[in-house]
């Protein structure tokens, strides 16, 4: 029998570290860091200044971001605070085809599932938030090829292009009359590369 090389009951120093790494971690992360606190023109004080400290040095530096990141641990709370999100924001694509006919690519979406269908496709809501932002435009491309791909339906009528679109709405506050129009934005147009298509994938 190999000997335990753990003494019973005793946790290794190694592993108390890394726990209260985590946690320093997670604690710097959730901290509030509105946009105010990264102004460097004004000085902060209080609370704010070690907020803003946090915000502009701790949380920036690449061993916190890469661990956080690189582990999945990363988190926002822009949902509860400070300024929740106040618009309904969804997308779709028109898909033209080789013959010159169109149709509408409708991507998942919360709002028309019903309630035991809801959190399953929640991660297609969370993917949009990304895919349908300037700040990850990276994403456009691979997302529009996806949208082609599953509308290649017929080897003979392929689709030739992709037109990204999003639909947005303001939430009005509480007691104030509630806008009914979404806004509509074309934000990415792709020629598709037909040796890049996969029927139904």
């Amino acid at each position: 029998m190999t000997d335990n090389p753990v003494t019973p009951g005793k946790t290794p120093w190694w592993i108390k570290a890394f726990v209260w790494f985590h946690l320093a971690c997670i604690f710097s992360w959730t901290l509030p860091a509105h946009r105010e606190l990264y102004d460097t023109t004004r000085p902060h004080y209080g609370t704010n200044a070690f907020l803003a400290f946090n915000a502009q040095h701790i949380r920036q530096t690449p061993i916190v971001r890469g661990y956080l990141f690189g582990s999945g641990f990363w988190q926002y709370w822009d949902m509860f605070a400070p300024n929740p999100s106040d618009t309904d924001t969804y997308g779709d694509a028109v898909v033209k085809f080789r013959d010159g006919t169109e149709a509408t690519y409708w991507y998942p979406r919360v709002h028309d599932v019903a309630i035991p269908g809801k959190l399953p496709i929640e991660r297609y809501r969370k993917f949009y938030e990304r895919a349908g932002s300037e700040a990850t435009a990276y994403l456009w491309l691979p997302f529009a090829q996806r949208v082609a791909n599953q509308m290649f339906t017929k080897e003979q009528n392929p689709p030739i292009l992709v037109t990204l679109r999003s639909h947005s709405m303001k939430i009005a506050r509480p007691g104030a009359p509630q806008p009914t129009e979404y806004t509509e934005n074309i934000y990415f147009r792709y020629v598709v590369d037909p040796k890049a298509l996969r029927m139904g994938e």
